[in-house]
């Protein structure tokens, strides 16, 4: 009767033994597919258990639940941001051919016979409509990029060159301003694939940041760093603290200090898309006062 007695106990412990290591288990496997869940949020997915339990049950149910509450919103604030991308894009080309025509209109009148004061009051409205023009152009591109609608063509580039070449343009602009600019290149050539206008548009933003926010130098480099191949941009500056620089490549930031200098805040956004769209990465640090921007690409093979 003892021995019975005794089967019994230990065949219910070895029961409760074995269901908790089941539930322990499941309950492990279930946090599992909810982070794989999370990482990709398109797969129709839910969390299942392998071993009945009435309260482990309800517990997974309410989190499905919620898993499909959570993917019915995402896809609402997908299409939302897609139609709104969409708009941006229409409204910004709808806008492109009439400002085109008011800035063309207003560069036949420069020729007319004005009083001075007529030519600066024409001069500032010139520049107010290209200070338009450009931040509309900005907000299309901007939206082609989100959407993967932009045109990119690979070719190999040989990067030092092409840095060299590009920041001759911005010479009498930066001696004008007073900010002494150097170079750092390595002797060798060396190329990534990239397209040649998106580099263009990438660097053209960073030296117009340049040219508003340095305050006396500008050191541009081209290395070769952990397998990559570089391009640096450092500059000093008083506008910007710790906190802003997770938020520089964030569409529309500004930091408030610099709002005079008439910055759309987009282009280190459309700067970054493009980089990401060239398969590169951007980092940008701050480090007493000094900013460093960093595009890295991977190295061109082949001659």
């Amino acid at each position: 009767m003892i021995w019975a007695l005794l089967v019994i106990i230990i065949c219910i412990a070895v029961f409760y033994i074995v269901r908790f290591y089941s539930l322990k288990a499941d309950l492990k496997k279930a946090a599992k597919d909810l982070k794989e869940i999370q990482g990709n949020p398109e797969e129709n997915r839910i969390l299942l258990l392998s071993y009945p339990n009435k309260e482990a049950e309800l517990l997974l149910q309410e989190m499905n639940t919620y898993i499909r509450f959570s993917k019915t919103e995402r896809i609402i604030l997908k299409n939302r941001e897609k139609q709104l991308r969409v708009q941006i894009e229409n409204i910004s080309h709808d806008l492109r051919t009439p400002l085109t025509a008011i800035i063309g209109y207003l560069e036949l009148l420069e020729g007319e016979g004005l009083s001075a004061e007529d030519k600066s009051n024409l001069e500032r409205a010139g520049k107010k409509a290209k200070t338009l023009q450009n931040l509309i152009g900005n907000f299309y591109d901007m939206s082609r990029l989100e959407m993967n609608d932009y045109q990119l063509h690979m070719e190999r580039i040989d990067l030092a060159r092409f840095t060299e070449e590009t920041s001759l343009l911005f010479y009498q602009l930066f001696e004008k301003r007073g900010l002494l600019v150097d170079f750092s290149m390595e002797e060798t050539p060396l190329f990534i694939m990239a397209d040649q206008a998106a580099m263009e548009r990438i660097f053209n933003n960073m030296l117009q940041n340049a040219l508003r926010y340095a305050e006396s130098f500008l050191h541009i480099s081209v290395c070769r760093t952990k397998g990559k191949i570089c391009l640096i941009f450092e500059n000093d500056t008083s506008v910007l603290n710790e906190k802003d620089i997770p938020h520089l490549f964030e569409r529309f930031y500004v930091q408030e200090n610099s709002r005079t200098q008439q910055s759309s805040g987009l282009g280190l956004t459309i700067n970054k898309l493009l980089t990401d769209a060239m398969g590169g990465s951007v980092e940008a640090t701050l480090v007493q006062n000094v900013l460093r921007i960093s595009y890295c690409f991977e190295e061109a093979e082949g001659k």
